[in-house]
Protein backbone atom coordinates (compact mmCIF):
# COMPACT_ATOMS: atom_id res chain seq x y z
CA UNK A 1 0.00 0.00 0.00
CA UNK A 2 1.21 3.50 -0.83
CA UNK A 3 0.59 5.97 1.97
CA UNK A 4 1.15 9.68 2.51
CA UNK A 5 2.38 11.53 5.61
CA UNK A 6 2.52 15.13 6.70
CA UNK A 7 5.60 17.20 5.86
CA UNK A 8 7.25 16.34 9.19
CA UNK A 9 6.87 12.61 8.53
CA UNK A 10 5.04 12.26 11.83
CA UNK A 11 1.36 11.96 11.02
CA UNK A 12 -0.07 9.45 8.56
CA UNK A 13 -2.68 11.16 6.39
CA UNK A 14 -3.88 7.89 4.91
CA UNK A 15 -3.59 5.73 1.81
CA UNK A 16 -3.55 6.65 -1.86
CA UNK A 17 -4.92 4.85 -4.93
CA UNK A 18 -2.44 5.69 -7.72
CA UNK A 19 -2.79 4.73 -11.34
CA UNK A 20 0.96 4.11 -11.33
CA UNK A 21 3.92 4.58 -9.00
CA UNK A 22 7.45 4.05 -10.27
CA UNK A 23 10.77 4.27 -8.40
CA UNK A 24 14.02 5.00 -10.24
CA UNK A 25 17.42 4.80 -8.57
CA UNK A 26 20.96 5.17 -9.90
CA UNK A 27 24.11 4.06 -8.13
CA UNK A 28 25.56 7.24 -6.57
CA UNK A 29 22.90 9.07 -8.51
CA UNK A 30 19.27 10.11 -8.46
CA UNK A 31 16.60 8.37 -6.39
CA UNK A 32 13.09 9.47 -7.39
CA UNK A 33 9.43 8.50 -7.37
CA UNK A 34 6.92 9.38 -10.10
CA UNK A 35 3.24 8.82 -9.38
CA UNK A 36 0.05 9.33 -11.36
CA UNK A 37 -3.12 9.61 -9.30
CA UNK A 38 -6.75 9.85 -10.46
CA UNK A 39 -9.37 12.24 -9.16
CA UNK A 40 -10.96 9.37 -7.25
CA UNK A 41 -14.49 9.48 -5.86
CA UNK A 42 -13.23 8.97 -2.28
CA UNK A 43 -11.13 12.15 -2.75
CA UNK A 44 -7.86 10.59 -1.67
CA UNK A 45 -6.25 12.83 -4.28
CA UNK A 46 -6.92 15.78 -1.96
CA UNK A 47 -4.26 14.38 0.40
CA UNK A 48 -1.56 15.14 -2.18
CA UNK A 49 0.39 18.35 -1.61
CA UNK A 50 3.93 19.64 -1.96
CA UNK A 51 6.44 18.80 0.82
CA UNK A 52 4.41 15.83 2.05
CA UNK A 53 6.04 12.38 2.37
CA UNK A 54 5.01 9.38 0.26
CA UNK A 55 5.94 5.99 1.72
CA UNK A 56 6.32 3.45 -1.09
CA UNK A 57 7.74 -0.02 -1.68
CA UNK A 58 11.22 -0.34 -3.20
CA UNK A 59 13.32 -3.45 -3.93
CA UNK A 60 14.63 -3.28 -0.35
CA UNK A 61 11.49 -2.35 1.52
CA UNK A 62 9.46 0.81 2.11
CA UNK A 63 11.21 4.16 1.70
CA UNK A 64 10.07 7.78 2.19
CA UNK A 65 9.97 10.25 -0.70
CA UNK A 66 9.29 13.98 -0.33
CA UNK A 67 7.00 15.58 -2.92
CA UNK A 68 8.65 18.46 -4.78
CA UNK A 69 6.40 18.81 -7.81
CA UNK A 70 2.62 18.43 -8.24
CA UNK A 71 1.12 18.79 -11.71
CA UNK A 72 -2.71 18.70 -11.94
CA UNK A 73 -3.95 17.60 -15.36
CA UNK A 74 -7.42 17.08 -16.85
CA UNK A 75 -7.79 13.46 -15.77
CA UNK A 76 -5.03 12.88 -13.23
CA UNK A 77 -2.37 14.41 -11.00
CA UNK A 78 1.30 13.72 -11.71
CA UNK A 79 3.58 13.80 -8.67
CA UNK A 80 7.38 13.87 -8.49
CA UNK A 81 9.15 13.11 -5.23
CA UNK A 82 12.76 12.61 -4.15
CA UNK A 83 14.06 10.19 -1.57
CA UNK A 84 14.15 11.86 1.82
CA UNK A 85 17.97 11.82 1.57
CA UNK A 86 17.58 14.91 -0.59
CA UNK A 87 16.27 16.90 2.37
CA UNK A 88 20.00 17.46 2.80
CA UNK A 89 19.87 19.69 -0.29
CA UNK A 90 18.14 22.28 1.88
CA UNK A 91 20.88 22.39 4.51
CA UNK A 92 24.14 24.29 4.29
CA UNK A 93 27.78 23.97 5.29
CA UNK A 94 29.57 27.28 5.40
CA UNK A 95 33.04 25.77 5.53
CA UNK A 96 34.60 22.36 6.06
CA UNK A 97 38.26 21.41 5.94
CA UNK A 98 38.70 18.09 7.69
CA UNK A 99 41.63 15.68 7.56
CA UNK A 100 41.10 12.25 9.08
CA UNK A 101 39.46 8.91 8.56
CA UNK A 102 36.38 8.65 6.37
CA UNK A 103 34.26 8.18 9.48
CA UNK A 104 35.75 11.26 11.16
CA UNK A 105 35.09 13.33 8.05
CA UNK A 106 31.42 12.30 8.01
CA UNK A 107 31.12 13.17 11.69
CA UNK A 108 32.62 16.62 11.07
CA UNK A 109 30.33 17.12 8.11
CA UNK A 110 27.26 16.46 10.26
CA UNK A 111 28.55 18.82 12.98
CA UNK A 112 29.10 21.55 10.37
CA UNK A 113 25.47 21.54 9.16
CA UNK A 114 23.73 24.90 9.57
CA UNK A 115 20.88 23.22 11.44
CA UNK A 116 20.56 19.77 13.01
CA UNK A 117 18.85 16.94 11.14
CA UNK A 118 17.70 13.39 11.99
CA UNK A 119 20.19 11.90 9.51
CA UNK A 120 22.91 9.49 10.59
CA UNK A 121 26.12 9.02 8.57
CA UNK A 122 28.28 5.90 8.52
CA UNK A 123 31.00 4.26 6.44
CA UNK A 124 33.13 1.11 6.31
CA UNK A 125 35.93 2.92 4.46
CA UNK A 126 38.98 3.06 6.72
CA UNK A 127 41.53 5.16 4.84
CA UNK A 128 42.29 8.79 5.70
CA UNK A 129 42.07 11.91 3.57
CA UNK A 130 41.03 15.54 3.46
CA UNK A 131 37.58 16.80 2.45
CA UNK A 132 37.39 20.50 1.81
CA UNK A 133 34.55 22.75 0.69
CA UNK A 134 32.96 26.12 1.28
CA UNK A 135 29.35 27.23 0.96
CA UNK A 136 28.09 23.79 -0.08
CA UNK A 137 25.04 21.72 0.69
CA UNK A 138 25.94 18.34 2.25
CA UNK A 139 24.93 16.40 -0.86
CA UNK A 140 27.55 18.33 -2.80
CA UNK A 141 30.18 17.65 -0.16
CA UNK A 142 29.36 13.96 -0.35
CA UNK A 143 29.05 13.45 -4.11
CA UNK A 144 30.38 16.37 -6.15
CA UNK A 145 32.96 15.27 -8.72
CA UNK A 146 33.95 18.35 -10.66
CA UNK A 147 37.63 18.48 -11.53
CA UNK A 148 38.64 20.58 -8.53
CA UNK A 149 36.15 19.08 -6.05
CA UNK A 150 37.43 17.71 -2.74
CA UNK A 151 34.19 15.93 -1.86
CA UNK A 152 33.90 12.66 0.05
CA UNK A 153 33.49 10.55 -3.09
CA UNK A 154 36.42 12.28 -4.83
CA UNK A 155 38.71 11.71 -1.84
CA UNK A 156 37.56 8.31 -0.56
CA UNK A 157 35.42 6.84 -3.31
CA UNK A 158 32.49 4.85 -2.05
CA UNK A 159 28.97 3.85 -2.99
CA UNK A 160 25.98 5.57 -1.45
CA UNK A 161 23.27 3.63 0.40
CA UNK A 162 20.12 5.58 1.30
CA UNK A 163 17.80 3.99 3.84
CA UNK A 164 15.33 6.44 5.35
CA UNK A 165 17.37 8.88 7.42
CA UNK A 166 20.41 6.56 7.42
CA UNK A 167 23.16 7.51 4.97
CA UNK A 168 26.03 5.07 4.39
CA UNK A 169 29.11 5.41 2.17
CA UNK A 170 30.36 1.87 1.57
CA UNK A 171 33.44 0.53 -0.14
CA UNK A 172 31.02 -1.33 -2.38
CA UNK A 173 27.30 -1.91 -1.95
CA UNK A 174 25.64 -5.08 -3.11
CA UNK A 175 27.23 -8.48 -3.59
CA UNK A 176 27.94 -11.19 -6.14
CA UNK A 177 25.07 -13.69 -5.78
CA UNK A 178 26.55 -15.99 -8.42
CA UNK A 179 24.19 -14.98 -11.24
CA UNK A 180 25.45 -15.32 -14.79
CA UNK A 181 23.98 -14.21 -18.11
CA UNK A 182 25.27 -14.44 -21.68
CA UNK A 183 24.53 -12.47 -24.80
CA UNK A 184 25.25 -12.62 -28.49
CA UNK A 185 22.74 -10.23 -29.99
CA UNK A 186 20.21 -7.62 -28.95
CA UNK A 187 16.72 -8.92 -28.30
CA UNK A 188 13.35 -7.30 -27.75
CA UNK A 189 13.72 -5.88 -24.26
CA UNK A 190 17.49 -6.38 -24.15
CA UNK A 191 19.94 -3.74 -25.33
CA UNK A 192 23.67 -4.41 -25.17
CA UNK A 193 26.27 -1.73 -25.83
CA UNK A 194 29.98 -2.50 -26.08
CA UNK A 195 32.54 0.29 -26.27
CA UNK A 196 36.09 -0.55 -27.34
CA UNK A 197 37.33 3.05 -27.33
CA UNK A 198 39.40 2.44 -24.18
CA UNK A 199 40.69 -1.02 -25.11
CA UNK A 200 44.47 -1.55 -25.01
CA UNK A 201 46.06 -4.64 -26.57
CA UNK A 202 49.73 -3.54 -26.58
CA UNK A 203 51.58 -1.61 -23.89
CA UNK A 204 54.88 0.17 -24.29
CA UNK A 205 56.34 -0.01 -20.79
CA UNK A 206 58.53 2.59 -19.06
CA UNK A 207 59.95 2.41 -15.55
CA UNK A 208 62.41 4.25 -13.30
CA UNK A 209 65.10 6.31 -15.07
CA UNK A 210 63.72 5.41 -18.48
CA UNK A 211 64.17 1.66 -18.18
CA UNK A 212 61.81 -0.12 -20.54
CA UNK A 213 60.29 -3.55 -20.78
CA UNK A 214 59.53 -2.91 -24.44
CA UNK A 215 56.16 -3.87 -25.88
CA UNK A 216 53.86 -6.30 -24.11
CA UNK A 217 50.98 -7.78 -26.12
CA UNK A 218 47.61 -9.04 -24.97
CA UNK A 219 46.54 -12.57 -25.88
CA UNK A 220 43.50 -10.88 -27.46
CA UNK A 221 45.46 -8.60 -29.78
CA UNK A 222 44.16 -10.42 -32.87
CA UNK A 223 40.53 -9.93 -31.80
CA UNK A 224 40.68 -6.36 -33.12
CA UNK A 225 41.48 -4.90 -36.54
CA UNK A 226 44.64 -3.18 -35.30
CA UNK A 227 46.85 -3.32 -32.24
CA UNK A 228 45.60 -0.75 -29.72
CA UNK A 229 48.74 0.73 -28.20
CA UNK A 230 49.17 2.73 -25.02
CA UNK A 231 52.02 3.67 -22.72
CA UNK A 232 52.32 1.99 -19.33
CA UNK A 233 54.59 4.05 -17.08
CA UNK A 234 55.44 3.23 -13.48
CA UNK A 235 58.53 4.82 -11.95
CA UNK A 236 58.38 2.43 -8.97
CA UNK A 237 59.46 -0.40 -11.29
CA UNK A 238 63.16 -0.80 -12.03
CA UNK A 239 63.52 -3.83 -14.32
CA UNK A 240 62.12 -5.02 -17.63
CA UNK A 241 60.67 -8.14 -16.04
CA UNK A 242 58.80 -6.10 -13.44
CA UNK A 243 57.36 -3.85 -16.14
CA UNK A 244 56.25 -6.78 -18.26
CA UNK A 245 54.56 -8.40 -15.29
CA UNK A 246 52.77 -5.15 -14.46
CA UNK A 247 51.54 -4.73 -18.05
CA UNK A 248 50.29 -8.31 -18.07
CA UNK A 249 48.43 -7.60 -14.85
CA UNK A 250 46.63 -4.77 -16.66
CA UNK A 251 45.47 -7.22 -19.32
CA UNK A 252 44.47 -9.74 -16.66
CA UNK A 253 42.34 -6.97 -15.12
CA UNK A 254 40.47 -6.47 -18.42
CA UNK A 255 42.30 -3.63 -20.20
CA UNK A 256 41.96 -5.62 -23.44
CA UNK A 257 38.18 -6.00 -23.18
CA UNK A 258 35.45 -3.55 -24.22
CA UNK A 259 33.28 -1.89 -21.59
CA UNK A 260 29.78 -3.35 -21.50
CA UNK A 261 26.40 -1.83 -20.73
CA UNK A 262 23.28 -4.01 -20.66
CA UNK A 263 19.79 -2.54 -20.35
CA UNK A 264 16.99 -5.00 -19.59
CA UNK A 265 13.32 -4.08 -20.04
CA UNK A 266 11.38 -6.81 -18.27
CA UNK A 267 8.03 -5.51 -19.51
CA UNK A 268 9.09 -6.20 -23.11
CA UNK A 269 11.33 -9.19 -22.44
CA UNK A 270 8.76 -11.19 -20.48
CA UNK A 271 6.84 -11.94 -23.68
CA UNK A 272 9.84 -13.53 -25.41
CA UNK A 273 11.24 -17.06 -25.32
CA UNK A 274 14.58 -15.70 -24.07
CA UNK A 275 13.01 -14.25 -20.91
CA UNK A 276 13.98 -17.38 -18.96
CA UNK A 277 17.66 -16.67 -19.63
CA UNK A 278 17.47 -13.28 -17.91
CA UNK A 279 14.83 -13.92 -15.24
CA UNK A 280 17.58 -14.21 -12.60
CA UNK A 281 18.11 -10.47 -12.93
CA UNK A 282 14.77 -9.90 -11.24
CA UNK A 283 16.45 -11.12 -8.05
CA UNK A 284 19.37 -8.68 -7.97
CA UNK A 285 19.69 -5.37 -6.13
CA UNK A 286 21.40 -2.10 -6.88
CA UNK A 287 25.16 -2.57 -6.62
CA UNK A 288 25.05 -6.34 -7.08
CA UNK A 289 27.60 -7.96 -9.38
CA UNK A 290 26.64 -10.23 -12.29
CA UNK A 291 28.96 -12.24 -14.56
CA UNK A 292 28.22 -11.46 -18.20
CA UNK A 293 29.57 -13.51 -21.09
CA UNK A 294 29.95 -12.42 -24.70
CA UNK A 295 29.32 -15.61 -26.67
CA UNK A 296 30.79 -14.23 -29.91
CA UNK A 297 34.11 -13.00 -28.47
CA UNK A 298 34.18 -15.71 -25.82
CA UNK A 299 34.98 -13.55 -22.81
CA UNK A 300 33.37 -13.08 -19.44
CA UNK A 301 33.56 -10.11 -17.13
CA UNK A 302 31.86 -8.66 -14.09
CA UNK A 303 29.16 -6.03 -14.48
CA UNK A 304 27.36 -4.15 -11.75
CA UNK A 305 23.69 -3.21 -11.37
CA UNK A 306 23.96 0.57 -11.80
CA UNK A 307 20.30 1.57 -12.06
CA UNK A 308 16.78 0.22 -11.95
CA UNK A 309 13.15 1.18 -12.48
CA UNK A 310 10.73 -0.45 -10.03
CA UNK A 311 6.94 -0.69 -10.05
CA UNK A 312 5.98 0.10 -6.45
CA UNK A 313 2.42 -1.17 -6.96
CA UNK A 314 3.25 -4.52 -8.58
CA UNK A 315 6.46 -4.82 -6.53
CA UNK A 316 8.67 -5.84 -9.43
CA UNK A 317 11.32 -4.39 -11.68
CA UNK A 318 10.37 -2.73 -14.93
CA UNK A 319 14.00 -2.25 -15.96
CA UNK A 320 17.53 -2.74 -14.71
CA UNK A 321 20.87 -1.65 -16.13
CA UNK A 322 24.26 -3.34 -15.80
CA UNK A 323 27.53 -1.50 -16.35
CA UNK A 324 31.28 -1.91 -16.06
CA UNK A 325 33.32 -1.13 -12.98
CA UNK A 326 34.75 2.32 -13.58
CA UNK A 327 36.38 4.37 -10.79
CA UNK A 328 34.94 7.69 -9.70
CA UNK A 329 32.32 8.14 -12.42
CA UNK A 330 29.57 10.33 -11.05
CA UNK A 331 25.90 10.84 -11.71
CA UNK A 332 23.93 12.51 -8.97
CA UNK A 333 21.62 15.23 -7.77
CA UNK A 334 23.75 17.82 -5.99
CA UNK A 335 21.86 21.01 -6.71
CA UNK A 336 18.28 19.85 -6.98
CA UNK A 337 18.19 18.75 -10.64
CA UNK A 338 17.79 15.22 -11.92
CA UNK A 339 20.90 13.53 -13.28
CA UNK A 340 20.67 12.97 -16.99
CA UNK A 341 23.02 10.05 -17.66
CA UNK A 342 23.15 6.62 -16.12
CA UNK A 343 25.43 6.29 -13.10
CA UNK A 344 28.40 3.98 -13.47
CA UNK A 345 29.60 2.33 -10.28
CA UNK A 346 32.99 2.83 -8.72
CA UNK A 347 34.38 -0.46 -7.55
CA UNK A 348 36.13 1.28 -4.70
CA UNK A 349 37.46 -1.79 -2.96
CA UNK A 350 39.22 -2.91 -6.13
CA UNK A 351 40.57 0.58 -6.81
CA UNK A 352 41.98 0.95 -3.31
CA UNK A 353 43.55 -2.51 -3.25
CA UNK A 354 45.13 -1.97 -6.65
CA UNK A 355 46.60 1.26 -5.33
CA UNK A 356 47.92 -0.50 -2.23
CA UNK A 357 49.44 -3.27 -4.31
CA UNK A 358 51.12 -0.87 -6.71
CA UNK A 359 53.31 0.32 -3.84
CA UNK A 360 54.50 -3.21 -3.09
CA UNK A 361 54.13 -5.50 -6.08
CA UNK A 362 57.05 -5.56 -8.48
CA UNK A 363 59.16 -3.17 -6.40
CA UNK A 364 62.30 -4.99 -5.32
CA UNK A 365 63.13 -2.15 -2.93
CA UNK A 366 59.92 -2.48 -0.94
CA UNK A 367 60.40 -3.36 2.73
CA UNK A 368 58.63 -6.70 2.55
CA UNK A 369 60.47 -8.15 -0.46
CA UNK A 370 57.29 -8.69 -2.45
CA UNK A 371 57.65 -9.31 -6.17
CA UNK A 372 55.12 -9.49 -8.97
CA UNK A 373 55.93 -13.16 -9.44
CA UNK A 374 55.02 -13.95 -5.84
CA UNK A 375 51.52 -12.47 -6.06
CA UNK A 376 49.02 -14.94 -7.44
CA UNK A 377 51.06 -18.02 -6.72
CA UNK A 378 50.18 -20.35 -3.85
CA UNK A 379 48.00 -19.01 -1.03
CA UNK A 380 49.36 -18.80 2.51
CA UNK A 381 46.19 -20.34 3.86
CA UNK A 382 44.42 -23.54 2.94
CA UNK A 383 42.37 -22.15 0.06
CA UNK A 384 40.07 -24.46 -1.86
CA UNK A 385 39.51 -22.36 -4.98
CA UNK A 386 41.83 -22.42 -7.98
CA UNK A 387 40.85 -18.93 -9.16
CA UNK A 388 43.36 -16.93 -7.10
CA UNK A 389 45.39 -14.79 -9.48
CA UNK A 390 45.87 -11.15 -10.41
CA UNK A 391 42.76 -11.20 -12.60
CA UNK A 392 40.74 -12.30 -9.59
CA UNK A 393 42.24 -9.61 -7.40
CA UNK A 394 41.67 -6.69 -9.71
CA UNK A 395 38.53 -7.54 -11.64
CA UNK A 396 36.72 -10.24 -9.68
CA UNK A 397 37.00 -9.02 -6.10
CA UNK A 398 33.29 -9.66 -5.49
CA UNK A 399 33.48 -13.33 -6.48
CA UNK A 400 36.37 -14.44 -4.28
CA UNK A 401 35.94 -17.26 -1.84
CA UNK A 402 35.21 -15.63 1.51
CA UNK A 403 36.43 -16.99 4.81
CA UNK A 404 34.93 -16.75 8.24
CA UNK A 405 37.71 -15.76 10.58
CA UNK A 406 38.17 -16.17 14.30
CA UNK A 407 35.92 -13.44 15.72
CA UNK A 408 37.16 -10.05 14.55
CA UNK A 409 40.73 -11.18 14.04
CA UNK A 410 42.40 -12.21 10.83
CA UNK A 411 43.15 -15.78 11.80
CA UNK A 412 43.06 -19.13 10.11
CA UNK A 413 39.89 -19.45 8.02
CA UNK A 414 37.23 -21.59 9.67
CA UNK A 415 35.07 -22.19 6.62
CA UNK A 416 35.36 -21.64 2.86
CA UNK A 417 32.68 -20.93 0.29
CA UNK A 418 30.68 -18.25 2.09
CA UNK A 419 29.15 -15.90 -0.48
CA UNK A 420 28.97 -12.76 1.68
CA UNK A 421 31.70 -10.86 3.46
CA UNK A 422 31.81 -12.21 6.98
CA UNK A 423 34.99 -11.00 8.63
CA UNK A 424 37.79 -11.03 6.12
CA UNK A 425 38.43 -11.81 2.49
CA UNK A 426 41.87 -12.86 1.32
CA UNK A 427 42.46 -10.78 -1.79
CA UNK A 428 46.04 -11.59 -2.77
CA UNK A 429 48.39 -14.44 -2.21
CA UNK A 430 52.06 -15.23 -1.92
CA UNK A 431 54.05 -18.43 -2.35
CA UNK A 432 53.83 -20.44 0.87
CA UNK A 433 57.42 -21.59 0.52
CA UNK A 434 59.09 -18.23 -0.07
CA UNK A 435 58.84 -14.56 0.78
CA UNK A 436 55.56 -12.87 -0.11
CA UNK A 437 52.57 -10.85 0.94
CA UNK A 438 48.81 -11.20 1.49
CA UNK A 439 46.17 -8.49 1.44
CA UNK A 440 42.84 -8.86 3.20
CA UNK A 441 39.68 -6.90 3.85
CA UNK A 442 38.53 -7.12 7.45
CA UNK A 443 34.86 -6.82 8.43
CA UNK A 444 33.95 -6.08 4.83
CA UNK A 445 36.15 -3.02 4.57
CA UNK A 446 39.28 -2.48 6.67
CA UNK A 447 42.41 -3.39 4.65
CA UNK A 448 45.25 -5.38 6.26
CA UNK A 449 48.40 -7.14 5.08
CA UNK A 450 50.92 -9.65 6.35
CA UNK A 451 54.13 -10.96 4.81
CA UNK A 452 56.52 -13.90 4.92
CA UNK A 453 60.21 -13.02 5.25
CA UNK A 454 62.76 -15.86 5.28
CA UNK A 455 60.22 -18.32 6.60
CA UNK A 456 58.75 -16.02 9.29
CA UNK A 457 55.17 -14.87 8.88
CA UNK A 458 54.40 -11.42 10.31
CA UNK A 459 51.29 -10.44 12.22
CA UNK A 460 48.43 -8.74 10.36
CA UNK A 461 49.05 -4.99 9.95
CA UNK A 462 46.62 -2.23 9.00
CA UNK A 463 47.07 -0.65 5.56
CA UNK A 464 46.50 2.95 4.55
CA UNK A 465 46.83 4.19 0.99
CA UNK A 466 50.37 5.21 0.21
CA UNK A 467 51.86 2.94 2.88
Amino acid sequence: MITIYDKNYQTKDGGLCPLSCVIKEELNGSYELTMEHPYDKTEKWKRIAGEKIILADTPKGKQPFRIYNVKPEMDKITVNARHIFYDLLDNFIQSLNKTGTASAVLSSMKSALQYSTPFTFSTNITVSGTVNGERKNPVELLLESTEDAQSFVKVFGGELVRDGYNVSMLLAMGEDRGYRISYGKNLVGLSVTEDSSTVVTRYYTIGLDGVTGGYVDSARISDYANPKIAVYENTDLKTASELKAAAQAMFDAGADLPTVNIAVDFVLLQNTEEYKDYAVLEEVYLGDVVTVTNKKMNFSKKAKVISYEYDAMLKRYNKIELGDFLPNIYSSITSGTTAGGAAVAASTAVTQLASMMSTHVGNSANPHKVTAQQIGAVPFVNAESAEFNMDTILSKAHSLTVYECDGNTLGTPLKAGVTNLVACTILSYANSNSNGMQLALMNGGAPFYRYRDNGTVSSWKAITLGE
